[in-house]
């Protein structure tokens, strides 16, 4: 009984390990085997890309130690540091969530004037809503993988303002940021990353909203949806009061004559709020 009992302790703590750890990469070892698990290219070490970081450069993180993204490539992402970037200066990261398969190249369409490090990244292959396959599920799995590239990022760039920081996504990746943020994986939280977070006709679903949202006293959220048929309206539109609830500074925006898009239209918008009333806010020293 007692060796039964060390043999139960023993499997229980190899699980609870496992789960703190970014989805691998399988290698087939049989014939027949799923070829697409692992990419057949090698990634370039990322202790080569510190000789890399100046301003205005672009930079490639590959990660061929991670599963595969949703397309079947190396898991990789694209990032630019800024025209006036300088190794002793903070500057918010800004993360860009495609929508659909999803990306791994940044967006800074909506940002205001400013200096700010933007990144892409993708989604690992496999982690999908059950009962929908095109949409992104098994949160606790894609922050896990985030959160690995995001820290594997600061080893090469340690000057990131993560409270200034921002998450933003497109559908896909506005379920991505609200099922993340109520993941409740091993390790530090999104929470811990970023202090902004832009949603753009995503998240609020019945499936992505499972769990409660975290104490999100001294963040900032913005969430937009289209008014028009095909928007994720009755979802999203749901999030600015329940973000609200949690401590959250959020604005709801609904996007006129619009369907499932993040408008162009939308994004001075958003570029203002961010200026006037997000980083601003950040910007202030907490009141004691």
């Amino acid at each position: 009984m007692k060796l039964r009992r060390l043999f139960l302790l023993l499997v229980l703590s190899g699980a609870l390990l496992a789960a703190d750890k970014p989805p691998i990469a399988k290698k087939p070892t049989t014939k027949g085997e799923d070829k697409t698990a692992i990419p057949a290219e090698k990634g370039v070490p990322r202790t080569e890309l510190k000789a890399q970081v100046m301003p205005g450069a672009s930079l490639k993180f590959d990660f061929p130690e991670l599963t595969v993204d949703r397309h079947g490539a190396m898991a990789a992402c694209n990032l630019t540091l800024p025209q006036n970037y300088e190794a002793e200066k903070k500057y918010p990261l800004v993360v860009w969530l495609g929508g659909g398969e999803g990306g791994n190249s940044p967006s800074g369409a909506f940002l205001p004037a400013g200096d700010f490090i933007t990144v892409g990244l993708p989604y690992p292959k496999g982690a999908n809503n059950p009962a929908q396959a095109n949409m992104v599920g098994e949160f606790p799995k894609i922050w896990t993988y985030h959160r690995f590239m995001l820290d594997e990022i600061a080893k090469v760039i340690p000057n990131i303002d993560k409270k200034k920081s921002i998450v933003a996504g497109f559908s896909n990746g506005g379920h991505s940021i609200d099922g993340m943020l109520r993941a409740r994986a091993p390790g530090a939280p999104i929470t811990d990353y970023f202090g902004i977070f832009i949603f753009a006709d995503g998240g609020g679903t019945p499936y992505t909203s499972k769990g409660s949202l975290p104490n999100l006293t001294g963040k900032f959220a913005y969430a937009c949806w289209g008014s028009e048929k095909g928007s994720n309206k009755p979802a999203t539109s749901q999030l600015p009061k329940e973000l609200k609830a949690k401590g959250a500074t959020s604005l709801g925006s609904e996007m006129a004559g619009v369907g499932h898009a993040f408008a162009d239209t939308e994004h001075p918008k958003v570029a203002a709020w961010l200026e006037k009333v997000a980083l601003a806010g950040l910007a202030t020293p907490a009141k004691k």
